[in-house]
């Protein structure tokens, strides 16, 4: 039995729960949920039959357990926020859980980081290196040699072609596509339909066919 964790509550949630059950169906795997942790309120209207017996934690600080002894899981959908909770996980000496899910398909010769996440149909093809804390959404793929940065998320259908590269902490909207040889830049969205033929700077918003970029301000 494994205890695990999760990190955000809202629809991504419900998703990962019952992504784990498929696991357990198709392996000897059994897995313990033992809260939630998401600083604001739960809905839990939208995703009450999975989680009506799991106990719900505003912060990491408030989980009265072994933490040695636990798994986590990161559902947001959001790269920055990905990145933000992985880093207080580690530092709080808690290990991230790799979901893989039994319909994807993932190359012997890929490299997948701890606390990536895989969901049903997804595509790694051979020789992918997926850094720590990859969403990787339904019906996804990334092409072989590609190269996926930290906390970055991938949407559903989006589409990484061969010895594509995106950075740390990015966002590929729904049926966006990285050519071969392209590049999005770290801290970038790559917004849904668009297909990006070119590298691409830091801190940029890309859209269109060809894709074009908009510098994005931080604070």
């Amino acid at each position: 039995m494994l205890n695990l964790l999760i990190f955000g509550g809202g629809n991504t949630c419900l998703e990962i729960i019952n992504y784990l059950k498929d696991i357990s169906k198709s392996s000897k795997k059994k897995f313990n949920i033992i809260g939630i942790v998401d600083p604001k309120k739960i809905d839990r209207k939208n995703i009450e039959d999975s989680t009506k017996k799991i106990k719900h934690y505003f912060n990491l600080k408030s989980v009265n357990f072994d933490k040695k002894k636990i798994f986590a899981i990161i559902t947001l959908g959001d790269a920055a926020k990905r990145e933000k909770c992985r880093v207080e996980i580690r530092k709080n000496g808690i290990k991230l859980f790799t979901l893989i899910h039994p319909t994807s398909y993932v190359a012997t010769s890929s490299k997948i980081g701890q606390g990536c996440i895989l969901a049903p149909f997804t595509l790694v093809a051979p020789k992918v290196n997926l850094e720590e804390n990859v969403l990787v959404n339904i019906y996804a793929s990334v092409g072989h040699h590609s190269f996926v940065g930290k906390s970055s998320v991938i949407s559903p259908y989006a589409t990484l072609n061969g010895q594509a590269y995106t950075g740390k902490m990015s966002f590929l909207g729904t049926n966006s596509v990285i050519m071969t040889q392209a590049k999005l830049g770290n801290h970038s969205r790559l917004s849904a339909g668009s297909i990006l033929y070119k590298k691409t700077k830091d801190k940029c918003l890309v859209t269109g066919n060809p894709a074009a970029e908009i510098t994005l301000k931080f604070k």
